[in-house]
């Protein structure tokens, strides 16, 4: 799989300095959690969301997400408590079980080996995806790791692709980016980047205009 892979992207990334991930969706196999997290949270408390729950709460942050908790579901409790305590179900599952996508390992040692400056971009939580990478082996070929947090804005701005070209020494036109979001994607083709769709069922709607907005795509 993996030099299927390289043989799909190296017309893009040839001659390219930096390589730039996200994390959650294109390495990791994280959504489906994410699209239950809400809910254990609830049901651990023993209210039962309606199936069109998820819908609401999707694109939602996570701070968006405990306001319509507590409001919707009068949940007796301080907002930052409801946030952290969501945090504290997905911290668990970053530090214990989340795995990457099969294939994705192999492929970011394959491009280390070849030279690639490779850093991550994520609109996650330094710690969480650290440890995680970490626990699946490959921090250790990462150059660094970005996150929105750290630049002080979503990926609705390109400031954490910016970030990250910055700590790989490259410019925009050095680097390409890997991404599941449309929306993410749609940001950094917009900021000048090249970027490589990677499938994720969460936005298998979405599939064919990530296909025709980006230079190629992965399936991992």
């Amino acid at each position: 799989m993996t030099e299927y892979i390289l043989d799909k992207i190296n017309p893009i990334i040839q001659g390219k300095k930096a390589l730039i991930f996200d994390v959650d969706g294109t390495l990791l196999d994280s959504m489906p959690m994410w699209a239950r997290l809400d809910i254990d949270y609830l049901e651990g408390m023993g209210y039962h969301p309606e199936p069109d729950f998820c819908t609401r709460v999707k694109m939602m942050t996570i701070s968006d997400a405990s306001v319509y908790i507590k409001e919707y579901f009068g949940v007796d409790k301080e907002l930052e408590t409801i946030t952290e305590e969501i945090m504290e179900l997905a911290r668990v599952h970053y530090e214990k079980d989340l795995l990457l996508k099969p294939g994705a390992a192999d492929l970011i040692i394959r491009l280390k080996e070849l030279g690639y400056h490779l850093v991550v971009a994520t609109a996650n939580e330094y710690d969480m995806v650290q440890k995680c990478l970490e626990r699946n082996g490959i921090m250790e070929y990462m150059d660094g790791l970005v996150t929105c947090t750290m630049v002080g804005a979503s990926k609705q701005k390109p400031d954490v692709y910016l970030k990250a070209c910055e700590l790989a020494g490259a410019s925009v036109e050095e680097a390409v980016i890997f991404e599941d979001s449309n929306f993410a994607i749609n940001t950094a083709i917009n900021a000048g980047f090249d970027v490589i769709g990677v499938y994720d069922d969460t936005e298998k709607d979405k599939w064919d205009i990530i296909c025709d907005m980006t230079k190629e795509q992965v399936v991992f």
